[in-house]
């Protein structure tokens, strides 16, 4: 294979690796997007650069500064022998706040060695350098740790009883931390039970509403009958015990419950990150139901703003919609920013915090709305490149802090859930003002 087919394989494999009333849409935004890309991928695969370019500047007119078509959208541009236009999206690339190995860019390289390019090369790679600085650095307080395999998911504060609760995938249950750091089991011993997920306190009621699902880390070892399917749980506060079971409902498709959120008349919302759906559970003596059908790709962290539900989809970025049910949009960013990759989504009444760990670097953000919900004005950086950031998931605002999952151990295991070390360093719970003011 010459060296120009070894580029065009090249990309090709990184396109394939980026990666009440019920609102349904037949084409989207998110299943638009994957048809131009997947088109690009397959011109990509029959070095057919132009049409590749097409398809790619296609997709993004539905997912605007996707990380991983930015990155493609450069080096095809490159291949192109087109300069300029590989620098622009190298330059929205750094522009963006993220980051790559400059040095060993290949592409970038080869502009290195034009007289034309060479000056805008090295500008765009301070900048991508730049990106890399730490950012929170004596802010970031580390709360508690927890030893052991656990991969901590979730946190919750249970100001009642002055404790924290933290659900655990690989340890499947959830322990109690009082304020010293102590750890000590909390949730009972049950048949629903597989890797702990989701967290919402409901105080009012005496119910911590928790997610199960046997991912891998959960399930490891066990036999495939002996894994409990995903559903979501209602748990006595002051038991611990389960009380009730909430399975999805039954269809042909992969289910995966994560994140949840209480709403303000008490039902509860969870998104399904395998199905790409949101549920709704009316409250304790109903079911589940869908909620929204067919918009996301992977729906993640959830937060309510008033009259408005936001949605944290991992594959697009974020998304609004109206409490009571309809059709969800895209919130509008500035342009240079993106929030593909979130996780965790917050708020504390007025703005949305979020924990962004599908990037490089993984991030916590402040995201400033505008007063119609239907913006983001302004995307703040708190706390990235810090030691104790490491695959961190989930964010809660506890008296005017944030508090968050800061090191999950999710790196710390395989794709079939086998830990990679036997002393994993411990999961890390820490905490954050919400503002980059000392």
């Amino acid at each position: 294979m010459g060296r120009s087919g070894g580029v065009v394989f090249g990309l090709a494999l990184l396109a394939l690796t980026a990666g009440a009333s019920v609102a349904q849409t037949p084409e989207g935004e998110v299943a638009a997007f994957r048809h131009h890309r997947a088109a690009a991928v397959t011109a990509l695969r029959a070095e057919d650069l132009d049409t590749a370019t097409r398809e790619l500047a296609e997709a993004e007119t539905f997912i605007a500064n996707h990380p991983g078509v930015m990155m493609l959208r450069a080096r095809v541009a490159a291949a192109q022998g087109d300069g300029l236009e590989a620098l622009l999206h190298y330059g929205r690339y750094g522009g963006a706040g993220l980051v790559f190995d400059v040095d060993a860019e290949e592409a970038l390289a080869d502009l290195r060695t034009r007289p034309d390019h060479a000056a805008a090369v090295e500008v765009i790679a301070d900048l991508i350098r730049s990106n890399r600085a730490p950012v929170g650095a004596g802010r970031l307080e580390p709360l508690f740790r927890i030893d052991g395999t656990v991969l901590a998911e979730s946190v919750v504060r249970d100001p009642r009883r002055d404790r924290w609760l933290v659900s655990l995938v690989a340890g499947r249950t959830i322990v109690a931390v009082a304020d010293d750091g102590t750890a000590t089991p909390w949730l009972q011993p049950d048949p629903a039970v597989s890797g702990m997920v989701g967290l919402a306190l409901d105080e009012s009621r005496g119910i911590l509403w928790a997610t199960t699902a046997p991912l891998p880390p959960a399930i490891h070892g066990l036999a495939a009958d002996k894994a409990p399917a995903t559903a979501l749980l209602q748990i006595d506060l002051e038991t611990g015990g389960v009380v009730r079971v909430y399975p999805v409902p039954a269809d042909d498709r992969e289910h995966g419950l994560g994140d949840l959120v209480l709403m303000p008349d008490g039902a509860v919302v969870v998104s399904d990150g395998q199905s790409g759906n949101l549920y709704r559970l009316a409250g304790p003596d109903q079911a589940l139901t869908p909620f929204v059908t067919g918009v996301f790709g992977s729906p993640q962290g959830l937060a309510v703003v008033r009259n408005t539900l936001f949605v944290a989809d991992y594959s697009s970025g974020l998304w609004r919609m109206p409490l009571e049910g309809g059709t969800p949009v895209p919130v509008v960013l500035p342009p240079d920013d993106t929030l593909v990759g979130i996780d965790g989504l917050t708020t504390d009444g007025t703005r949305l915090f979020a924990i962004q760990n599908g990037v490089n670097p993984q991030r916590v953000l402040r995201l400033v709305l505008y007063p119609n919900h239907e913006e983001v004005g302004i995307v703040v950086v708190l706390a990235a490149n810090l030691p104790e950031i490491e695959e961190p998931t989930t964010v809660t605002v506890v008296d005017g802090q944030l508090v968050f999952v800061s090191r999950s151990q999710w790196n710390g295991f395989d794709d079939h859930g086998a830990p990679r070390q036997t002393d994993l360093p411990p999961a890390l719970i820490s905490r954050l003002p919400p503002t980059t003011e000392p």
